[in-house]
């Protein structure tokens, strides 16, 4: 009999989330990973140190008709390697030209460069900003700058439509427990987190958190198992369509019965 001791560890609804997660494990598999997260994490699952949600963001449209994000006083833009942008710059004002560029970086002896023109890479161009201005929750998607689209500093879309429904449930949980990542509190929710067991959402997180929180060991006394152990907007206790939009599910049984 094995005693999976690490899994017992966790409050019962984390235990059964991973059982749902990982079916094709044991107890004691699932309890060993669990053993080895620890060893490797310590006491508490570490914070990223580039998280920056918190900084004041405006959507600025641009001579291409695309509206552009300031985060702080740094245009995201303006760099398409994210982890290298400088937030300590001015604010740029209307008709400061941001050059883009979709090029790829490599590593080398000189550190990190951009590498040469390459067939059917896209091409390098410049915007010039306006003063025309923003909240970028009410930006849609398609007309965003595409550099760093889908790095987590743009808000997710907020007038989204009816047949959106991660869209809705994502704006109920914004409301009921705020836009920032429910886990982290640092950077901007993203992406909806649920109980594979219940498929009950939990609440929204970051890009950063929505890869790693359920691989965090901890039965308290961390950040993303407070997260864990009690979402701060649990108690609303909607279902995460899994397999599909529920919408399109109706419409394919409309379809069938005529």
């Amino acid at each position: 009999m094995t005693s999976a001791h690490h899994l017992y560890a966790l409050p019962k609804h984390r235990r059964l989330d991973l059982k749902a997660r990982f079916p094709h494990l044991t107890e004691q598999q699932i309890s060993d990973q669990l053993g080895r997260n620890l060893e490797a994490r310590g006491a508490a699952c570490a914070r990223l140190d580039k998280r920056r949600g918190h900084l004041p963001a405006v959507a600025i449209l641009g001579s291409d008709e695309r509206w552009h994000l300031r985060l702080g006083t740094a245009m995201i833009c303006s760099n398409a390697a994210r982890i290298f942008l400088n937030l300590d710059v001015p604010a740029p004002t209307p008709g400061t030209v941001i050059p883009h560029s979709f090029r790829a970086f490599r590593s080398g002896p000189a550190g990190h460069v951009a590498e040469d023109d390459r067939a059917g890479v896209r091409p390098d161009w410049d915007v010039v900003l306006t003063g025309q201005e923003r909240r970028p929750d009410l930006v849609p998607r398609a007309e965003r700058c595409p550099i760093n689209l889908d790095q987590g500093d743009w808000a997710p879309f907020s007038q989204v439509p009816r047949s959106d429904w991660k869209g809705r449930k994502r704006n109920l949980y914004i409301a009921a427990a705020g836009p920032m990542c429910h886990a982290c509190g640092d950077s901007l929710g993203q992406d909806l987190h649920y109980d594979r067991y219940t498929h009950l959402i939990t609440g929204l997180l970051c890009n950063d958190c929505s890869s790693h929180v359920n691989e965090c060991p901890h039965p308290s006394g961390c950040y993303q198992a407070d997260y864990l152990n009690a979402p701060p907007a649990a108690h609303l206790k909607e279902r995460y369509y899994v397999g599909g939009n529920r919408d399109d599910r109706k419409r394919a049984a409309r379809s069938a019965a005529a």
